[in-house]
């Protein structure tokens, strides 16, 4: 009877230790200092910074490790500012950086407007004409449809990789589909006069702009200036991809 006893309280005691110590790792994980950090380039939205400062302060408390994605962006979910990264060091410390989304495309909608989106092609709002207010300088204009709209995003995310921007050399993005050929092309029109065309832009799109600014760079300025750089690809390796230069006559 007496051992029985002892187990009881053996078990007891056991409890009372793991709900002592899951307590404890409770207080001590809990979020005490909260940074944020914002990358801005106006003061657009200097309102969406302060209630996302205020709301992310209010994790102050939380459990650190039970924090995840969908917490921090609650907290900010603005039209102008957005999470760019955020850091978790333990054991009570939350590091977040916010940043103001910039408009980068825009398309035309059935309004007579403009539907503008962020770099990550992420949708920010609608505008009667196509003139980015950061600069007054225009977006670039993606006249594709919804199911090519995402290409047309990351074929202009790897032209800002290789030619350092898009917005100031890109007007347009235009995409095309040959029925008899059954190709696709999506053409880039540059404000120097200069198109470049992705043949088969769903294939090695990456791979083809590399080698369009491989050629760009070897082009003299009175060439920048017209023509067309053709990029295609034969295989479905880097190796097969192949770019060259096409004059007007």
């Amino acid at each position: 009877m007496n051992g029985y006893i002892r187990k009881i309280v053996s078990v007891v005691l056991t409890l009372l230790f793991c709900v002592a110590v899951i307590v404890g790792v409770g207080v001590i994980m809990s979020v005490r200092n909260v940074n944020v950090e914002y990358i801005y380039y106006s003061s657009r939205g200097d309102g969406e910074y302060q209630a996302a400062k205020s709301n992310l302060d209010a994790l102050k408390g939380e459990n650190l490790m039970l924090l995840g994605d969908d917490d921090i962006a609650s907290c900010v979910g603005g039209e102008i500012v957005a999470v760019e990264s955020y850091q978790k060091v333990y054991p009570c410390t939350l590091n977040i950086v916010l940043k103001e989304r910039l408009e980068q495309y825009a398309r035309a909608n059935s309004s007579g407007g403009y539907d503008v989106y962020d770099s990550f092609g992420n949708y920010m709002g609608v505008r009667g004409e196509n003139i980015n207010p950061a600069d007054s300088s225009p977006n670039v204009l993606l006249t594709v449809d919804d199911q090519v709209f995402p290409a047309a995003v990351s074929v202009c995310g790897y032209f800002k990789n290789y030619f350092g921007t898009v917005r100031n050399i890109v007007e347009r993005v235009e995409a095309s589909y040959d029925n008899i050929t059954q190709t696709s092309t999506m053409t880039l029109r540059l404000y120097s006069g200069l198109d470049i065309v992705l043949v088969d832009y769903e294939e090695l799109a990456e791979q083809k702009i590399s080698a369009v600014h491989d050629v760009y760079e070897g082009l003299s300025e009175s060439q920048r200036l017209r023509g067309s750089i053709h990029a295609v690809s034969s295989g479905d390796s880097q190796s097969g991809v192949y770019a060259a230069y096409n004059a007007l006559i």
